[in-house]
């Protein structure tokens, strides 16, 4: 069974947030499909833990940035993100709110309408 939309775009955030974070393990994640009158995506929320000696460090430029850090994703590209929690115990764990935009796949035949164009 293939997986759905937002797990595949959640899949795809996680990836991207490797290079941006640092090492981190998800606590818990969650994510659902979205969608408004010209796009598509997922919503998602995730719980990371950050490991490493340097964790607290990057926790806290994530908590001051992430909103204003370029996230590269494959299919997609990331609309909005933010550190919307942080919690210290054994070692530093961030709630992080995203909203994914899938790419819409490029029209094989385009046509001209009225001055618009539009696919098929």
């Amino acid at each position: 069974m293939s997986p759905l939309p937002a797990d595949r775009a959640r899949a795809a955030l996680i990836r991207a947030l490797k290079p941006v974070a640092g090492p981190f393990a998800v606590v818990a994640a969650r994510s659902q499909d979205w969608a408004s009158a010209t796009f598509e995506g997922a919503r998602h929320r995730l719980a990371l833990r950050l490991e490493g000696e340097d964790a607290d460090t990057r926790a806290a430029r994530l908590v001051a940035s992430l909103a204003a850090v370029d996230v590269p994703m494959d299919n997609g590209f990331v609309a909005d993100i933010a550190v919307t929690a942080r919690v210290d115990g054994d070692g530093p764990v961030l709630g992080i709110e995203a909203l994914t935009i899938r790419e819409a796949p490029p029209c094989p035949a385009a046509t001209i309408s009225g001055g618009a164009r539009r696919c098929g």
